[in-house]
């Protein structure tokens, strides 16, 4: 009898439990910018909140260690509803129990039809509201938290960051470094195109130059990091020395975050990597040429520094601009140079 009593109370307690839906399934800079919601959202709803979010099957690691976050993977995000189990899932679960909150961070399409259809007790951003982006020098961790604050009025915007728990591993033990180092990332999602779209990556003649640099001014030991579909790009580069860890391929998303959070400082072109070391690490040296800084580049944890290392060229930034399209080389990365850059890493 006492033992059914208590299955009963710990129903009861289950049931009122708050549920929040969180849609976000972008690129993991996206999604780590959204992070941002969190704490708001935490301290509007209480510390038992449990939040399901809609992601990418790539980036389920990213909420491992994160105990209040359930990864609901959405593995083809333009696959229309009818057609799509994993969205459909979500929509019936949600008619037996519904949601507390569905907060819409996206402001396409893809997924209006799955805010719309399943169930809450509130819903946030589209389709019920359309809260513009692209105001100008906004970071887009502002706009998500705006949107959050067009329904919840209470929620302040200041004192809010992005954040990530990381694995908590012995960076000696598991990695075998045992000195001082630093992070180096000189890949982002489009390093391997020649045209345009790979103008944000600086190349890779300058960070050899600065890690010949570090190696023969510094004590500092070197981290390269990457995944493993970079890592033919990566070994490009001349690794072959003691104090080069190459782990390109070998750290999940969560030990990465342990990496950076133990770090000196990190070096990032604008990517996924930068925005991981942007809320981890303690100084953070982010390369922009052609993308607005201010807009997307790491927004910081509040208690970090972050530096942005960019020529400011007047014709920067240009990123999804017609001006980039019609660019003959990317100057604004080419001519940043790694004694630049070293004179951050030193500062």
């Amino acid at each position: 009898m006492v033992y059914n009593v208590e299955c009963i109370l710990n129903e009861m307690m289950k049931k009122t439990k708050r549920r929040v839906l969180i849609i976000r399934c972008g690129l993991l800079g996206d999604t780590i910018d959204s992070t941002a919601v969190v704490k708001p959202l935490v301290d509007h709803y209480g510390d038992e909140l449990e939040i399901d979010w809609v992601t990418k099957p790539n980036l389920e690691k990213l909420f491992q260690y994160d105990s209040r976050i359930n990864p609901l993977l959405i593995r083809f995000t333009k696959l229309p509803l009818i057609f799509n189990l994993d969205k459909l899932k979500i929509i019936i679960k949600s008619f037996m129990n519904p949601y507390d909150a569905i907060i819409n961070l996206e402001v396409g399409t893809k997924f209006i039809s799955l805010a719309k259809y399943t169930k809450s007790k509130v819903k946030v951003g589209l389709p019920n509201k359309y809260v513009a982006e692209n105001i100008k020098n906004e970071h887009r961790v502002r706009h998500q938290l705006r949107i959050l604050q067009s329904t919840f009025k209470d929620i302040k915007l200041d004192g809010t960051y992005p954040y990530l728990v990381g694995s908590a591993i012995d960076i000696k033990e598991v990695y075998d470094i045992n000195q001082k180092y630093i992070v180096m990332c000189p890949t982002n999602s489009k390093y391997h195109k020649s045209n345009h779209r790979g103008y944000r990556a600086w190349p890779l003649k300058n960070w050899q130059e600065l890690i010949d640099k570090v190696l023969l001014e510094t004590d500092f030991d070197i981290v390269v990091t990457g995944n493993s579909s970079e890592e033919e790009f990566i070994n490009q580069l001349n690794l072959n020395h003691s104090r080069i860890h190459n782990l390109c391929g070998k750290t999940p998303l969560p030990d990465l975050v342990e990496l950076m959070k133990k770090g000196s400082c990190a070096i990032a072109n604008d990517s996924g990597s930068v925005h991981v070391a942007g809320v981890s690490c303690q100084k953070v040296i982010a390369l922009h040429g052609p993308t607005p800084f201010k807009e997307t580049g790491p927004y910081g944890s509040g208690s970090n520094e972050i530096i942005e290392a960019n020529l400011n060229m007047k014709c920067s930034p240009c990123y999804n601009t017609d001006a980039i399209k019609s660019c003959p080389s990317n100057l604004c990365m080419i001519n940043l140079s790694a004694d630049m850059v070293f004179k951050y890493v030193i500062k």
